[in-house]
């Protein structure tokens, strides 16, 4: 449970839904180091089982996911895996769980070569017959997992109020960042991995900085890329104005600091920090590549990734003035609000378990 895009979609809901004396909740994690939330799960008495990662064990992680199973039998398997569903629910359905949902965040497996694309490919054919529902964050990632068959979509949805911009935290965090007020400041939060595409940034922000010297780009997030994309931010001549954060549990104070959103990935979902970052009113650029879904406010647009030049004119324009009010009020009418998303996600658990297709 790790500060990632499911695991904090996960959190989102699981904060909610403990509330509901309907359900009791038990989280199953491929892994055994401990993760970012699990202090705040243990609040909610959810229990947090572990098993081998997949990849790494194969021969014992079958054995170790079926004993988890039978020793904590539950009604309902939900299960956040993208193409590696078919094998876990295929598990699942073995252990005579009857109701097992399928939940896609992606459009295209991260691995995109070799044996690791190969297994994620089998697996993937399975969903069809173990999955007994479907759900996507957007019609673009259930289309491509579930290629043809039925899903529905649960929005990553957020708890609107905590970004409500202030410019008491703005001016606190820049402080503490070290940033001037007059600093235009570009962000992004997100793994330093192959799909959320550093390099094309670290290259656009190079071009923006030539135009207004006085830029920051504030990239918050860890990864297996991160002393490359740092070395590459040093090849270009701008590491003293590129800021490394890494790994932070402050997103909404860190997104009052920034001027605008950038997201310029390979491949997407429905990003929880596009979200979270249209919450607090900022303007944001994304890669054409992420399904419009994304764009809820007027300040976000989808930009091509072949044209470097277009997203440094559009840096260049960014308007000073955020519209929070605006921006909250277009999230709640797409359904992008926790607290009304929580009910319909607890009513989508009770009817898969009363009405099982």
């Amino acid at each position: 449970m790790k500060r990632a895009g499911a695991e904090t979609m996960i959190m989102q809901y699981l904060r909610q839904l403990v509330k509901d004396d309907r359900f009791e909740f038990s989280i199953l994690v491929h892994g055994y180091d401990k993760g970012d939330y699990d202090d705040e799960i243990a609040t909610f008495g959810v229990p947090i089982y572990h098993v081998p990662v997949r990849g790494k064990h194969p021969l014992t992680y079958t054995h170790e996911v079926k004993k988890v199973l039978k020793t904590h039998p539950v009604d309902i398997i939900h299960c956040n895996m993208d193409s590696a569903c078919g094998d876990f629910l295929a598990i699942a359905k073995k252990c005579g769980i009857q109701h097992r949902i399928a939940h896609s965040h992606t459009t295209k497996f991260q691995a995109q070569k070799g044996i690791k694309k190969l297994i994620g490919e089998c697996s993937k054919r399975k969903i069809h017959k173990v999955a007994t529902r479907r759900l996507a964050c957007s019609q673009k990632a259930g289309q491509w997992l579930f290629e043809g068959d039925s899903f529905e979509i649960i929005n990553n949805a957020i708890d609107l109020s905590v970004y409500l911009p202030c410019e008491e935290i703005r001016q606190k965090k820049r402080k503490e960042l070290g940033i001037s007020d007059d600093t235009f400041v570009i962000g992004h939060v997100g793994r330093l991995c192959y799909e959320k595409n550093h390099r094309f940034l670290l290259q656009v922000f190079t071009q923006v900085k030539a135009k207004r010297p006085n830029s920051k780009l504030v990239l918050v997030g860890t990864g297996n890329l991160a002393d490359e994309i740092k070395a590459y931010a040093t090849e270009l001549g701008i590491s003293s104005d590129v800021m490394f954060l890494g790994l932070r549990s402050d997103i909404p104070e860190l997104m009052q600091a920034m001027d605008c959103f950038t997201l310029p990935s390979l491949f997407e979902g429905l990003p929880v920090s596009g979200i979270e970052a249209q919450a607090a009113g900022l303007p944001c650029l994304f890669a054409d590549t992420i399904t419009q879904e994304i764009c809820m406010t007027d300040y976000a647009k989808r930009l091509p990734l072949d044209d470097i030049g277009e997203w440094v004119n559009a840096l260049n324009q960014i308007p000073h003035k955020k519209n929070p009010t605006e921006a909250q009020e277009a999230l709640r009418k797409y359904g992008y609000d926790i607290k009304v998303e929580a009910d319909q996600l607890a009513e989508f658990y009770v009817d898969a378990y009363f009405n099982r297709k």
